[in-house]
């Protein structure tokens, strides 16, 4: 009340045009009825939209497994979000005052929070939400109601210490008071705008950091290097580590510092294929490509997580292209695709290391050819090698994990394996003569892959 009438007095002044919105949570019944009604007669009287709705908090509460404060809170943000874009808002001003903020650091530093949560609350959030009363304390925001003559309820439930909150609220800080610092709201306060202005020097320079350490971001994914991972001092290594949470899942509110340290763990245990699940569908796989941040919308428990899971068999038959046409073949379980055609060779040869495009002589290749994964037993001669290998331990010299080997197309000729896709030529793949007839193979991959 205190904020919809100060904002009121000063909308002339600053252009501000306001809207009221109210969320009954449906826990207190005939209470939260009461509130919402007040609630409603305030905005009337003084000729605001109003804008509320019921929501059964506790059900959601069931349904989702989460603490009853924490849904409302949801409930409550997700709300006002959409009333604001509904109305044409830009910003969401809420009644936090000075006491909140004591009581939000006090309740972040008994969690274990970092340097972020001893912030408690951002004055302006990038989501939209600002809080003018931060300065003000509950005392000075009461006296002025009441000296104004404007009626406000009270929530019965802020009284009940059976919430962590209100435990702060009515012993801890007291007791603060009383046996310590008799300013401990102001004092609080203080230190919780110094740890803003610490953490938001700390991050620019970890920013850096993370940028440093990304190997590839995508959608729902990312790889961060454990090497330049590694080097970093621990405290860095969490934020880059956070800051890639963040990327991926928006916000690190439900992160804590054991799931940090769990990654962390990952990294040092080491071992291929290792994987660890953490909050809010946010998944860590360890790979020799790096550290795999994946988030999926499913409880990860319950699922495979797909870097670690083998493509199925496959196999595809080529049967001789025609002279001046080229052929196509789509490998439907990865998306890659290869194109065969006759050509003219180059006249310098063509190395076939990593390539994704490679010539053979005709002579190398019997038609039909057969493009198919990787089988048990599989071998032969790397291009450039001394003498025939198994092909999966060609793969692991070659750094590509296990399961992703099956991903990787072989063109055979009789049984032979001419060419491991993207990789290597075999030797009996010979060279065609310079600038004579050729057999082109083009590969292409699927750009997910």
């Amino acid at each position: 009340m205190a904020l919809l009438h100060i904002l009121h007095r000063l909308a002339a002044d600053l252009a501000l045009s306001l809207s009221v919105a109210h969320l009954n949570h449906g826990i207190r019944g005939e209470a939260a009825d009461r509130d919402q009604d007040f609630a409603y007669r305030a905005a009337t009287t003084l000729t605001l939209p109003f804008y509320t709705r019921t929501v059964d908090v506790p059900s959601q509460a069931q349904q989702t497994g989460t603490g009853l404060e924490e849904a409302a809170r949801q409930a409550r943000h997700a709300f006002l979000h959409e009333i604001a874009l509904s109305c044409g808002a830009g910003s969401i001003a809420v009644g936090h005052h000075k006491g909140d903020m004591a009581e939000q650091l006090l309740l972040n530093l008994l969690r274990g929070s970092g340097l972020k949560g001893l912030g408690a609350m951002d004055p302006v959030t990038r989501q939209g939400v600002i809080r003018p009363l931060l300065d003000c304390s509950r005392k000075e925001l009461t006296t002025w109601l009441e000296a104004e003559g404007i009626d406000h309820v009270t929530d019965a439930t802020n009284s009940d210490t059976a919430y962590t909150r209100n435990r702060v609220r009515h012993v801890l800080i007291p007791m603060l008071e009383a046996s310590f610092n008799p300013s401990a709201v102001d004092t609080l306060a203080r230190t919780a705008a110094l740890m803003r202005e610490e953490e938001a020097w700390v991050s620019d320079m970890a920013t850096k950091h993370y940028c440093d350490c990304l190997v590839s971001e995508h959608p729902n994914h990312l790889i961060l290097s454990t090497e330049d991972l590694s080097h970093l001092h621990p405290a860095a290594r969490r934020r880059v580590l956070r800051r890639a949470a963040e990327t991926l899942c928006g916000s690190t509110r439900t992160l804590t510092t054991a799931h940090i340290q769990n990654l962390t763990d990952l990294m040092d245990q080491g071992g291929s294929g290792r994987s660890v699940d953490l909050s809010r569908g946010l998944r860590g796989i360890l790979t020799k490509e790096g550290l795999h941040l994946t988030v999926e919308d499913q409880n990860l428990r319950d699922k495979r997580p797909d870097l670690l899971a083998e493509t199925p068999p496959f196999s595809y038959h080529l049967e001789r292209p025609t002279p001046g046409v080229p052929c196509s073949q789509v490998i439907a379980e990865t998306g890659d695709h290869l194109t065969f055609q006759w050509r003219q060779a180059p006249e310098n040869p063509v190395d076939s290391r990593n390539a994704t495009r490679v010539f053979l002589s005709p002579e190398a290749a019997s038609f039909p050819l057969t493009i198919r994964n990787t089988r048990p037993g599989d071998r032969f001669r790397p291009e450039g090698g001394s003498g025939g290998r198994k092909l999966g331990r060609f793969l692991s010299d070659c750094n590509i994990e296990g399961p992703k080997r099956s991903q990787i197309p072989l063109v055979v000729s009789k049984e032979k394996i001419l060419w491991v896709a993207g990789h290597r030529l075999d030797t009996s793949a010979a060279p065609p003569s310079p600038g004579g007839l050729a057999l082109e193979i083009v590969l292409q991959r699927n750009k997910k892959g």
